[in-house]
C-alpha cells in the first residue's frame, strides 16, 4: 500500500512517523515542494508548547493540543533536546481581557489544565520584568519552549530511520482523484491513500482533488523583533487574548542562549509565501487575496476591520512598544530590531457561511482515500503528535 503525505512540516512528519511505527510494512512517502523541511511554518515557529487553556473543551484544538503537548514534551525529553519548562503568565491589558480572566480559568478546569489566578505581587515575584499595571494575572505552569528546528531535525531523522521516504523539490500541481494520481511539476505519483498537509497550499490542493467547501484562504503574516540588549525572562509573558479571534497577541519568547523576542503581529498578507514585501510576488495570488480581504474589511466581517487597524499600528516600532509596555517594562524602540528569520505566515481559513475566521482545526475526508488538513494553525506545532493519532484513527474508520 502506497501512502503519500503532501508537506513535510511537523504535522506531515509526525503523521508519517506514527504510520510507520504502527504499520511497518506500509510504504510512506512525503512529497515536499521545497529543498528542505523547515523553510516555512514549522521552522519559523516560536517553539512554544501550549497547554490548551484557550480552547473550548469540545474543539479539536483542545483535544489534540492537550494530548499532543504531553507527547511532544515526552519526545523532547527522551531525545534530550533543549526545553525550558518555564511556564507562562497571562496579563490582562484592557477591559476585554479582564473579562476573559474568569472564562480562561473555567476553560482550564474543563480541559484539566493547571491555571492559577495570581495577584500582581505574586506575578512580579515570578517575573520581575512584568509591567506593574494590572491587578491579577494567570499562571500556567505547564507551558514550555523548545527549539523548533532542533525538534524538526530530530523528527526527520526518525522518519528516515523508520524507512520513510521524502521527495524534495516536488511541487504538487494537482491531485487527479479519478485515477488516484498526484501530479507535480516534474513527476506523477500513484497513491492508495493521500494526506494533504501542505499548509499554505492545502486549500488549493484540496480543490484540485475535487473537494468542495465554503472556505476561503485568508493568510496573516507574523513578524518578530529581537531585544538587542541582555534581557533575561523567567517566564513567557502573554496578554490575555480576545477570544473572538484565533490570535494570541504579541508576546515574549526566548531561546537556549537567553535571547528574548517579541511577536508575532498578525497583519493581512497578499501572497501565500510573501515573507517580505517583494518575496514570491505572484499577481495571481494578489488578485485572489486582495479583493477577498478588502470585502471582508469593508463589511467588518468577524470584526476584521478593527483587527486590521489594531495590527497595522504594530507594524512600526512605536506602535509595537506601546503594546509591549502593557506586558513588560524596560524595553524601548531602540532596543529592538526586526528578526526576519522568525517571520511566518499563518495558513488561516475563513468560513464564508458564518462570516468568521475558523478558530479550530479543520480536516476533511474525501473519496475514502484522501484526507485534507485545511486549517492546521496554532497550536498545530504543539498538537502535532495528537494530530497524527487523530488522522490515523480517521483514516481507518472507513
Amino acid at each position: 500500500m502506497n501512502i503519500y503525505i503532501i508537506g513535510s512540516g511537523i504535522v506531515g512528519l509526525t503523521i508519517g512517523i506514527k504510520i510507520k511505527e504502527k504499520f511497518k510494512n506500509l510504504r510512506v512517502t512525503i512529497i515536499e515542494k521545497e529543498e528542505f523541511s523547515i523553510k516555512h511554518g514549522s521552522g519559523r515557529n516560536s517553539g512554544i508548547i501550549h497547554s490548551g487553556v484557550y480552547y473550548p473543551s469540545e474543539t479539536l484544538k483542545a483535544k489534540l493540543c492537550i494530548d499532543g503537548a504531553k507527547q511532544l514534551k515526552n519526545y523532547v525529553k527522551n531525545k534530550k533536546l533543549w526545553i525550558d519548562e518555564c511556564g507562562k503568565i497571562l496579563v490582562p491589558t484592557n477591559d476585554v481581557s479582564y473579562k476573559n480572566l474568569d472564562l480562561l480559568i473555567n476553560r482550564a478546569k474543563e480541559n484539566k489544565v493547571e491555571a492559577n489566578l495570581i495577584s500582581n505581587a505574586e506575578a512580579i515575584k515570578l517575573e520581575p520584568n512584568l509591567s506593574p499595571d494590572f491587578e491579577k494575572a494567570i499562571l500556567i505552569p505547564f507551558t514550555s519552549i523548545v527549539n523548533p528546528k532542533e525538534v524538526m531535525n530530530s523528527l526527520l531523522k526518525d522518519f528516515i530511520n523508520l524507512g520513510g521516504e521524502i521527495n524534495y523539490n516536488e511541487e504538487v500541481v494537482n491531485i487527479d482523484s479519478k485515477v488516484n494520481k498526484i501530479k507535480t511539476k516534474k513527476n506523477h505519483f500513484n497513491f492508495d491513500y493521500v494526506i494533504n498537509c501542505s499548509g499554505l497550499h492545502s486549500d488549493r490542493i484540496a480543490k484540485s482533488a475535487g473537494l468542495e467547501f465554503n472556505y476561503s484562504f485568508l493568510p496573516f503574516k507574523g513578524k518578530y523583533w529581537k531585544i538587542k540588549k541582555k534581557y533575561k525572562l523567567n517566564k513567557l509573558v502573554y496578554p490575555v487574548p480576545d477570544l473572538n479571534f484565533p490570535f494570541l497577541g504579541v508576546h515574549t519568547a526566548h531561546n537556549k542562549d537567553h535571547e528574548a523576542f517579541l511577536g508575532p503581529t498578525s497583519t493581512p498578507v497578499f501572497g501565500r509565501e510573501s515573507y517580505s514585501f517583494f518575496e514570491n510576488f505572484k499577481l495571481s495570488e494578489i488578485t485572489e487575496l486582495l479583493p477577498s480581504f478588502f470585502i471582508k474589511i469593508l463589511k467588518n466581517q468577524n470584526n476584521l476591520r478593527n483587527l486590521a487597524i489594531r495590527e497595522l499600528k504594530m507594524l512600526t516600532k512605536g506602535g509595537l512598544i506601546k503594546e509591549i509596555k502593557k506586558l513588560i517594562k524596560n524595553v524601548e524602540s531602540e532596543d529592538l530590531y526586526f528578526y526576519e528569520e522568525k517571520t511566518g505566515i499563518r495558513s488561516q481559513i475563513f468560513d464564508n457561511t458564518s462570516k468568521n475566521l475558523i478558530n479550530d482545526f479543520v480536516v476533511k475526508k474525501f473519496n475514502n482515500n484522501q484526507m485534507h488538513v485545511l486549517n492546521a494553525v496554532s497550536p498545530a506545532f504543539t498538537a502535532s503528535f495528537g494530530f497524527a493519532d487523530y488522522i490515523i484513527k480517521e483514516m481507518y474508520i472507513n
